[in-house]
């Protein structure tokens, strides 16, 4: 049987800036382990840590190993406690509520077939050490957790409870999630790895957002592709993993785990689409395209949106007719953005002309935006030219295009454009209908209110099925946390949505 040694001195995994690192020391053992500084055919045991207590938490699946003096010492029994509730409603979360597989036990290693926790003096929140070759026919890895003996210094985050309980919550479903990860395939890539746990960990305790942050390396560098490790890129897409369970719920994520037990994670990943009848590249274009309007452009899709990072701007257009390209072209399932300003102030329409590299397929849409509305306009889909018409731009705070190609992921695409205004082409009655949702505050834990320019909203639980649908009087309600029957609802996330609205999601907590 397989056993996994690590050749490297741990701490070094955590650098003095913040890094995702800092946070979770599991992607530089992921890294150690593909560029080969760390053995896969050793007889050696792993060098686990050795601490003198030991707590097994009351439903029975964890034992936190912790020290009372010395340098990994914690500052009471109740923090060692509080960690044990945060790993347990992971536990239940992930295993109750989504149906994931357990990670593999590892025998008697650490005292017995309880999942092990050692809490130390870390340089980073937590990180997760894969071990063993477990029972299964495909590539599972027995695994353990360090966390983090006393989060001194913690960054700040939103949590209610503090910034140190915080930490902890999203340092346990973050790096129980990877531990999760190892038990299905031990071999997966770090993006993948990395932009499921981000999601999970706000997913878990969407009041904390100790992810906002990590957003930032996805719009300052949106041109690098989905599958992209040489850097953190891969933690800004736990923003892409927002968009995959606002449309599909997360059965949808819970499903390519469990088929990368069989399948490579990017095959897995296809395959997950087309059981969800979509493609991977129509789901990855709409998601960049919508992740254009957060930050000073949010139109409500995304939670936490407006704390986000602008997405970075290639180009931006002031005088018509105009045209370009750009140097800082996409790579295969990247994106590009073009920003178009200074329109007369006529009822104009705005024609983009479009020509991408022949070789690959582009992905290109116009995106409209004025005060709380917003809407996109298809343009080239599964082709290489064509022409996008966005109307009536003189009446929008912002107009944009998205533009993606859907090729290879290690190579840069080639486009240009043209683009003209011209009187309108389209009546007013015909205006796309713009359709937006707000929600405050959110989360929320007994009421919350909801406003939108429609006259009946939907809600949905996280399964998709629709739980209650309500009339707004002069665009406005509230909603209790209670189905159509009025019975209270448990806590988790819901979906809102109305006819041509995007779901938008809301969180309650009790």
């Amino acid at each position: 049987m397989k056993k996994v040694i690590f050749l490297i001195f741990v701490a070094s995994l955590c650098v003095l800036a913040r890094t995702p690192e800092e946070k979770s020391g599991t992607y530089a053992i992921m890294k150690a382990f593909k560029e080969g500084r760390i053995s896969s055919i050793s007889t050696y045991e792993i060098m686990r840590p050795s601490l003198p207590h030991s707590f097994d938490t009351p439903e029975g699946h964890f034992k936190i190993h912790y020290d009372l003096s010395g340098y990994n010492a914690v500052d009471s029994v109740g923090y060692v406690y509080k960690i044990g509730r945060y790993l347990e409603d992971s536990w239940s979360f992930y295993m109750d509520s989504l149906g994931y597989i357990p990670p593999p036990s590892d025998g008697t290693e650490g005292g017995d077939g309880k999942y092990d926790i050692y809490l130390r003096d870390l340089d980073c929140y937590g990180q997760t050490w894969p071990g063993d070759d477990g029972p299964q026919p495909w590539s599972d890895w027995t695994s353990y957790i360090d966390i983090e003996n006393d989060f001194d210094g913690v960054y700040p985050n939103d949590d209610p409870e503090g910034p140190v309980a915080g930490a902890m919550k999203i340092t346990c479903a973050h790096e129980f999630h990877h531990a999760v990860q190892f038990g299905l395939r031990g071999t997966s890539g770090a993006w993948i790895a990395e932009l499921t746990s981000v999601y999970y960990e706000e997913r878990c305790y969407p009041m904390v957002n100790d992810y906002i942050w990590l957003i930032e390396y996805l719009t300052s560098n949106p041109e690098q592709p989905l599958d992209w490790e040489a850097g953190y890129h891969m933690y800004g897409l736990g923003l892409f993993s927002q968009h995959i369970a606002n449309e599909f719920t997360d059965g949808f994520l819970t499903h390519v785990w469990d088929t990368m037990r069989y399948l490579e994670d990017w095959d897995a990943l296809v395959a997950t689409s087309y059981l969800f009848s979509t493609s991977l590249e129509e789901l990855y274009s709409e998601f960049a395209t919508l992740s254009l309007l957060i930050g000073s452009r949010d139109a409500g899709y995304f939670a936490d949106g407006p704390a986000f990072a602008d997405m970075r701007i290639e180009n931006t257009h002031n005088s018509y007719p105009t045209g370009g390209s750009t140097s800082n072209r996409p790579y295969g399932f990247g994106a590009n953005y073009i920003e178009f300003t200074d329109f007369p102030i006529e009822d104009i329409d705005l024609t983009i002309s479009f020509h991408g590299e022949a070789s690959t397929n582009w992905f290109v849409n116009g995106v409209w935006k004025s005060g709380d509305s917003s809407f996109v306009i298809e343009g080239v889909c599964w082709d290489t030219a064509g022409t996008i018409v966005i109307p009536l731009v003189n009446r929008a705070d912002f107009v944009g295009l998205s533009v993606i190609p859907t090729g290879d992921t290690r190579v840069r695409y080639i486009y240009s454009y043209t683009a003209d205004v011209g009187a309108t082409r389209i009546d007013e009655r015909e205006f796309p209908n713009m359709v937006s949702i707000k929600i405050s505050p959110n989360p929320f834990n007994s009421i919350c209110v909801i406003e939108a320019n429609a006259n009946e909203i939907e809600i949905y639980d996280n399964t998709g099925k629709s739980i209650n649908s309500m009339i707004l009087k002069n665009g406005r309600t509230s909603w209790d946390a209670r189905d159509n029957e009025g019975s209270p609802v448990p806590s988790g996330i819901y979906f809102i949505k109305t006819e041509g609205s995007l779901a938008h999601r809301v969180a309650f907590i009790k």
